[in-house]
């Protein structure tokens, strides 16, 4: 049976739901969503013309491929009540995050093809990309073939979420997860916001105005990245001046210095030893209570005051 016949099922509809389920849609598949029937976001799917489910079992009952797109701490136990005794023989089951398969939270049906269809973008990237037909990164990996059409199924699917211009780069779970996490931790996320707050609070603590402070460290940053994911390190290298150039070759390896490489280093063995996975696990179990102190203390930085007053104005 052809990929794009069958009948596909989004299990979430958050920003990277979305833009999936729309994307698998405008390529011709048949999507539905599955959502929570007190789910803000039934009205969003059903204005796109999607068809909504709002019973886990029956949208599990009737569907070809599950696509499992909720939180990662979420999906064990939503896997283990739904979709684990209800989906049909010979079904897929795709992750667009490897997660819970590398860690064994979720161990699929033997009968069941197991994926990893990831694409290397947030939902609004994605959908932007695929509307204006610009390249979409998407990883990919088999976890389980029972049906030996898994592989054609994969790429059949990074085709429809990714478009026209889908770059598909095969992977493993393994690689994919242990990436990622080290990605959001040391750099796209953690690492980043890291230096935009620590370049704000040494130019606020030796006088600067807070207001000039903030357009340095964290408004110019979005042009600069734009440049740097158009063009590459290099290639935003021959676009800015000569003092930035220099400014950049010798004082950023003394802010990234070998101390800084030692954190990222032991930061990625913790991720590979499971030691972050079991922390995560015991904090969603508790309750988030470090998470919720964390976001809390992180609203009342000035950086975040500053950030306000500006958007008000």
């Amino acid at each position: 049976m052809s990929a794009i016949g069958q009948k596909i099922t989004f299990f979430g509809f958050g920003s990277q739901g979305r833009a999936q389920a729309l994307n698998a849609r405008d390529s011709g598949w048949k999507v539905a969503v599955y959502l929570r029937p007190e789910s803000k976001r039934i009205a969003e799917a059903q204005k796109e013309k999607i068809t909504v489910i709002t019973d886990p079992k029956k949208a599990a009952q009737e569907t070809d491929i599950a696509v499992l797109l909720l939180p990662d701490t979420e999906q064990p136990e939503f896997y283990k009540n739904f979709l684990e005794p209800t989906l049909p023989k010979k079904a897929a089951l795709v992750f667009a995050h490897g997660f819970n398969i590398h860690f064994k939270q979720i161990m699929p049906r033997s009968d069941l093809d197991c994926l990893l269809v990831a694409p290397a973008l947030q939902g609004d990237g994605l959908r932007k990309n695929y509307l204006e037909k610009e390249p979409v990164p998407i990883l990919t990996a088999i976890d389980q073939d029972a049906t030996d059409r898994a592989y054609r199924l994969v790429e059949d699917l990074a085709g429809a979420i990714g478009g026209e211009k889908t770059h598909i780069i095969p992977t493993t779970f393994k690689e994919e997860t242990e990436t990622d996490l080290f990605s959001e931790q040391a750099i796209s996320c953690g690492g980043l916001t890291g230096l935009i707050k620590a370049g704000f609070d040494t130019m606020v603590e030796a006088g600067y105005n807070p207001d000039i402070a903030y357009f340095c460290a964290l408004k110019e940053m979005k042009a600069l990245m734009d440049v740097i994911y158009q063009h590459g390190i290099q290639g935003m290298r021959s676009r800015i001046s000569d003092t930035a150039r220099y400014g950049d070759l010798t004082r950023g390896p003394r802010v990234i210095d070998k101390e800084a490489r030692e954190k990222m280093k032991t930061i990625l063995d913790e991720i590979r030893s499971g030691k972050f996975k079991e922390e995560l696990l015991e904090e969603k179990k508790a309750g988030w209570p470090v998470l919720r102190r964390r976001l809390a203390e992180e609203e009342n930085h000035l950086i975040e005051k500053v950030r306000k007053k500006i958007d008000e104005q």
